[in-house]
């Protein structure tokens, strides 16, 4: 299994100067890097091997990807490359929880969630968690993480009270930094550490369908698609048109592929999705 690890924080907190780091300093070990768009990130031009539209290609064998319309096809994308990478990195939005896309590594298994990295504003973190606007997505953040990264530690004019508001708003590691200069190694394996993190599959609930006659594709297909609230689906079925077929389905996100896997052998037919709770109330009354 790929260890995924989100590295999350507020807005200017210096999320992209720690992957920019992690980029240029990175060494024998291969890292796809997720991020929303390729303009905030400083890559030297000599480490660039190759750049095709939503990937860029590194020397050192890391990659840049942008997240398109869907955060886990994008990640079930980068776990089915044939090239296996040893670490996957998510740069979550600047208001995002990073731990709810921590948690989608359940959604694939092929991905182990690593970790919650928060970069805090060390010079302005505390007016931000008193703004009534933003204050509880800072706080969210801080509450997520399983390692905090207190950067612009040479530019707060209070550092002594920010640590100290800090460590009792959360019981995670705190490493202090100047413009995101931390050892890469102890972004890492901090499920392992047990530095904090629940588990994944609290925040998900799988549901699971089964017929022991054939299955009409139409019903089943329309039913997958008015499942807005299904981020992963997978099953094997026996539809009524094609009896003597095994028929996978995969679903990520939005996207639903059928695809023929030899001859009928099984005993009925299984559908599981994958959700967050709380479940679709249509769902819940089948």
């Amino acid at each position: 299994m790929i260890p995924l690890t989100v590295i999350g924080g507020f807005l200017g907190a210096g999320k992209t100067t720690l992957l920019n780091r992690l980029l240029a300093g990175v060494a024998g070990r291969r890292f796809a890097v997720l991020v929303n768009d390729f303009g905030a990130l400083d890559i030297d031009g000599r480490l660039v091997a190759a750049h095709g539209g939503d990937t860029i290609a590194l020397a050192n064998g890391c990659i840049c990807c942008t997240i398109g319309d869907s955060l886990i096809e994008t990640l079930v994308k980068v776990a089915e490359m044939p090239d296996r990478f040893d670490h996957v990195v998510v740069e979550a939005s600047g208001v995002a929880d990073p731990a709810r896309i921590a948690d989608l590594a359940v959604l694939e298994p092929r991905l182990m969630r690593d970790g919650v990295v928060v970069v805090v504003d060390a010079g302005d973190v505390l007016a931000r968690a008193q703004d009534r606007r933003v204050g509880d997505t800072v706080m969210r953040q801080i509450k997520a993480a399983d390692l905090v990264v207190l950067n612009k530690v040479d530019i707060a004019e209070d550092l002594a009270s920010t640590r100290a508001w800090l460590a009792t708003h959360t019981a995670a590691p705190v490493l202090e930094a100047r413009r995101a200069d931390v050892p890469l190694d102890l972004l890492f394996g901090l499920e392992r550490r047990g530095a904090g993190g629940g588990a994944p599959d609290d925040a998900f609930r799988s549901w699971s369908y089964e017929w022991a006659e054939p299955v009409d594709r139409e019903m089943l297909l329309a039913m997958l698609h008015e499942a807005k609230d299904v981020l992963r689906a997978k099953g094997i079925v026996r539809f009524a048109d094609a009896p003597e077929t095994r028929s996978i389905v995969h679903m990520v996100g939005r996207r639903i592929d059928v695809c023929e896997d030899g001859p009928w052998t099984e005993t009925g037919s299984r559908l599981v999705l994958l959700a967050p709770k709380p479940m679709l109330r249509s769902l819940q009354r089948e």
